[in-house]
């Protein structure tokens, strides 16, 4: 690519809006913005189809992928699709520890991945990482089924802004090692495993290792055949979490007596302010908002102003530190 720092590339409808076919996009520039053009068919359309996003050698894992020297880039207005390889993780877009790349106006389906990032292992990579406004649907690989996710995420920061990530093929909606991530304003629902998977990595045995949930809508299928527990914040795989759950003004929906949340690490903590946990389903009691496994519930979970549907009530819920909760009236259809 001949484009230099700071220059805006925009990206012309091939005739009948037809995808460009066997895309493989691996960007080393700084500060480029890349940008579809307008068109009555909707984003640009771009196709992994018959390609191995292998991660060898000069090949990247990803139809667009931003390596480390790519700070500062912009990716906008394209339909992604297509990405696969032999260890089903070719992804849409990878950001690989590139620092303040912005993912926006995107739809990325039928991938193995959705959107994969990586740092380091330093609280210096894959920093301030943006996806806003995108669509993120149907990724995953049944051939290796719980490994491939819509989102998977690692690095130092990233925020999910104004989004919908729904019907995660195999795993999770929105899996996680970084060590911050904020969500906000998203509607994430139907994910064939949890909703949102908050995990371990090297970044996340730092303090402060905090996952950020406000203002979203996420809702369990009742067709879920996978793990049915909504939110997952600790470990999966050996190393620290040390940080906080912090979720504000959200709606949570599930027919599930399964936990809402689940905390699996010994530093973890959660703090739910101004939530409504809704029954979306026929139980009439026995739904659990939280499960820490052998840690001490009252020491990890504190906050205000939840409301409840009614089969939430029971001594579960009255053992946790939470003021001026309420009831809704029923469960909510």
């Amino acid at each position: 690519m001949q484009a230099q720092p700071g220059d805006v590339i925009v990206v012309q409808p091939r005739p009948g809006n037809q995808a460009y076919e066997k895309v493989v996009l691996s960007v080393e520039k700084p500060r480029l913005t890349i940008r579809a053009a307008a068109t009555p068919g909707g984003h640009v359309r771009l196709s992994g189809r018959d390609f191995n996003y292998s991660g060898r050698g000069s090949v990247p894992r990803a139809i667009v992928q931003f390596n480390a020297k790519a700070g500062g880039c912009m990716l906008d207005g394209f339909e992604i699709m297509g990405a696969h390889n032999e260890s089903h993780n070719g992804a849409g877009v990878r950001i690989n520890q590139a620092n303040d790349v912005t993912i926006r106006n995107c739809e990325i389906h039928d991938n193995d991945m959705g959107v994969m990032s990586n740092g380091d292992g330093r609280l210096a990579s894959a920093l301030n990482q943006r996806i806003e406004k995108c669509v993120i649907h149907h990724n995953g690989d049944a051939t290796e089924p719980g490994f491939n996710h819509n989102l998977y995420l690692g690095g130092t920061s990233v925020a999910l802004i104004g989004c919908e990530v729904y019907a995660s093929v195999t795993g999770h909606n929105v899996k996680s090692r970084a060590h911050q991530i904020e969500i906000r304003d998203c509607f994430i629902h139907e994910a064939a495993n949890r909703e949102c998977d908050f995990v371990d990595a090297s970044e996340t045995g730092f303090p402060g290792s905090d996952a950020v949930l406000a203002g979203n809508r996420i809702t369990k299928s009742a067709d879920c055949a996978g793990n049915r527990a909504v939110i997952h914040f600790g470990q999966d795989g050996g190393k620290p979490r040390e940080g906080t759950l912090r979720m504000e003004n959200n709606v949570i929906r599930t027919p599930f007596v399964a936990p809402v949340i689940q905390l699996s690490a010994p530093l973890a903590h959660a703090v739910l302010q101004h939530n409504r946990f809704e029954n979306s389903g026929k139980q009439k009691s026995g739904q659990t908002l939280f499960d820490a496994g052998a840690a001490t519930a009252r020491d990890q979970v504190q906050g205000s102003d939840n409301a409840f549907s009614p089969s939430f009530a029971g001594a579960g819920l009255d053992a946790l530190k939470l003021d001026h909760t309420t009831f809704l009236n029923s469960a909510v259809p």
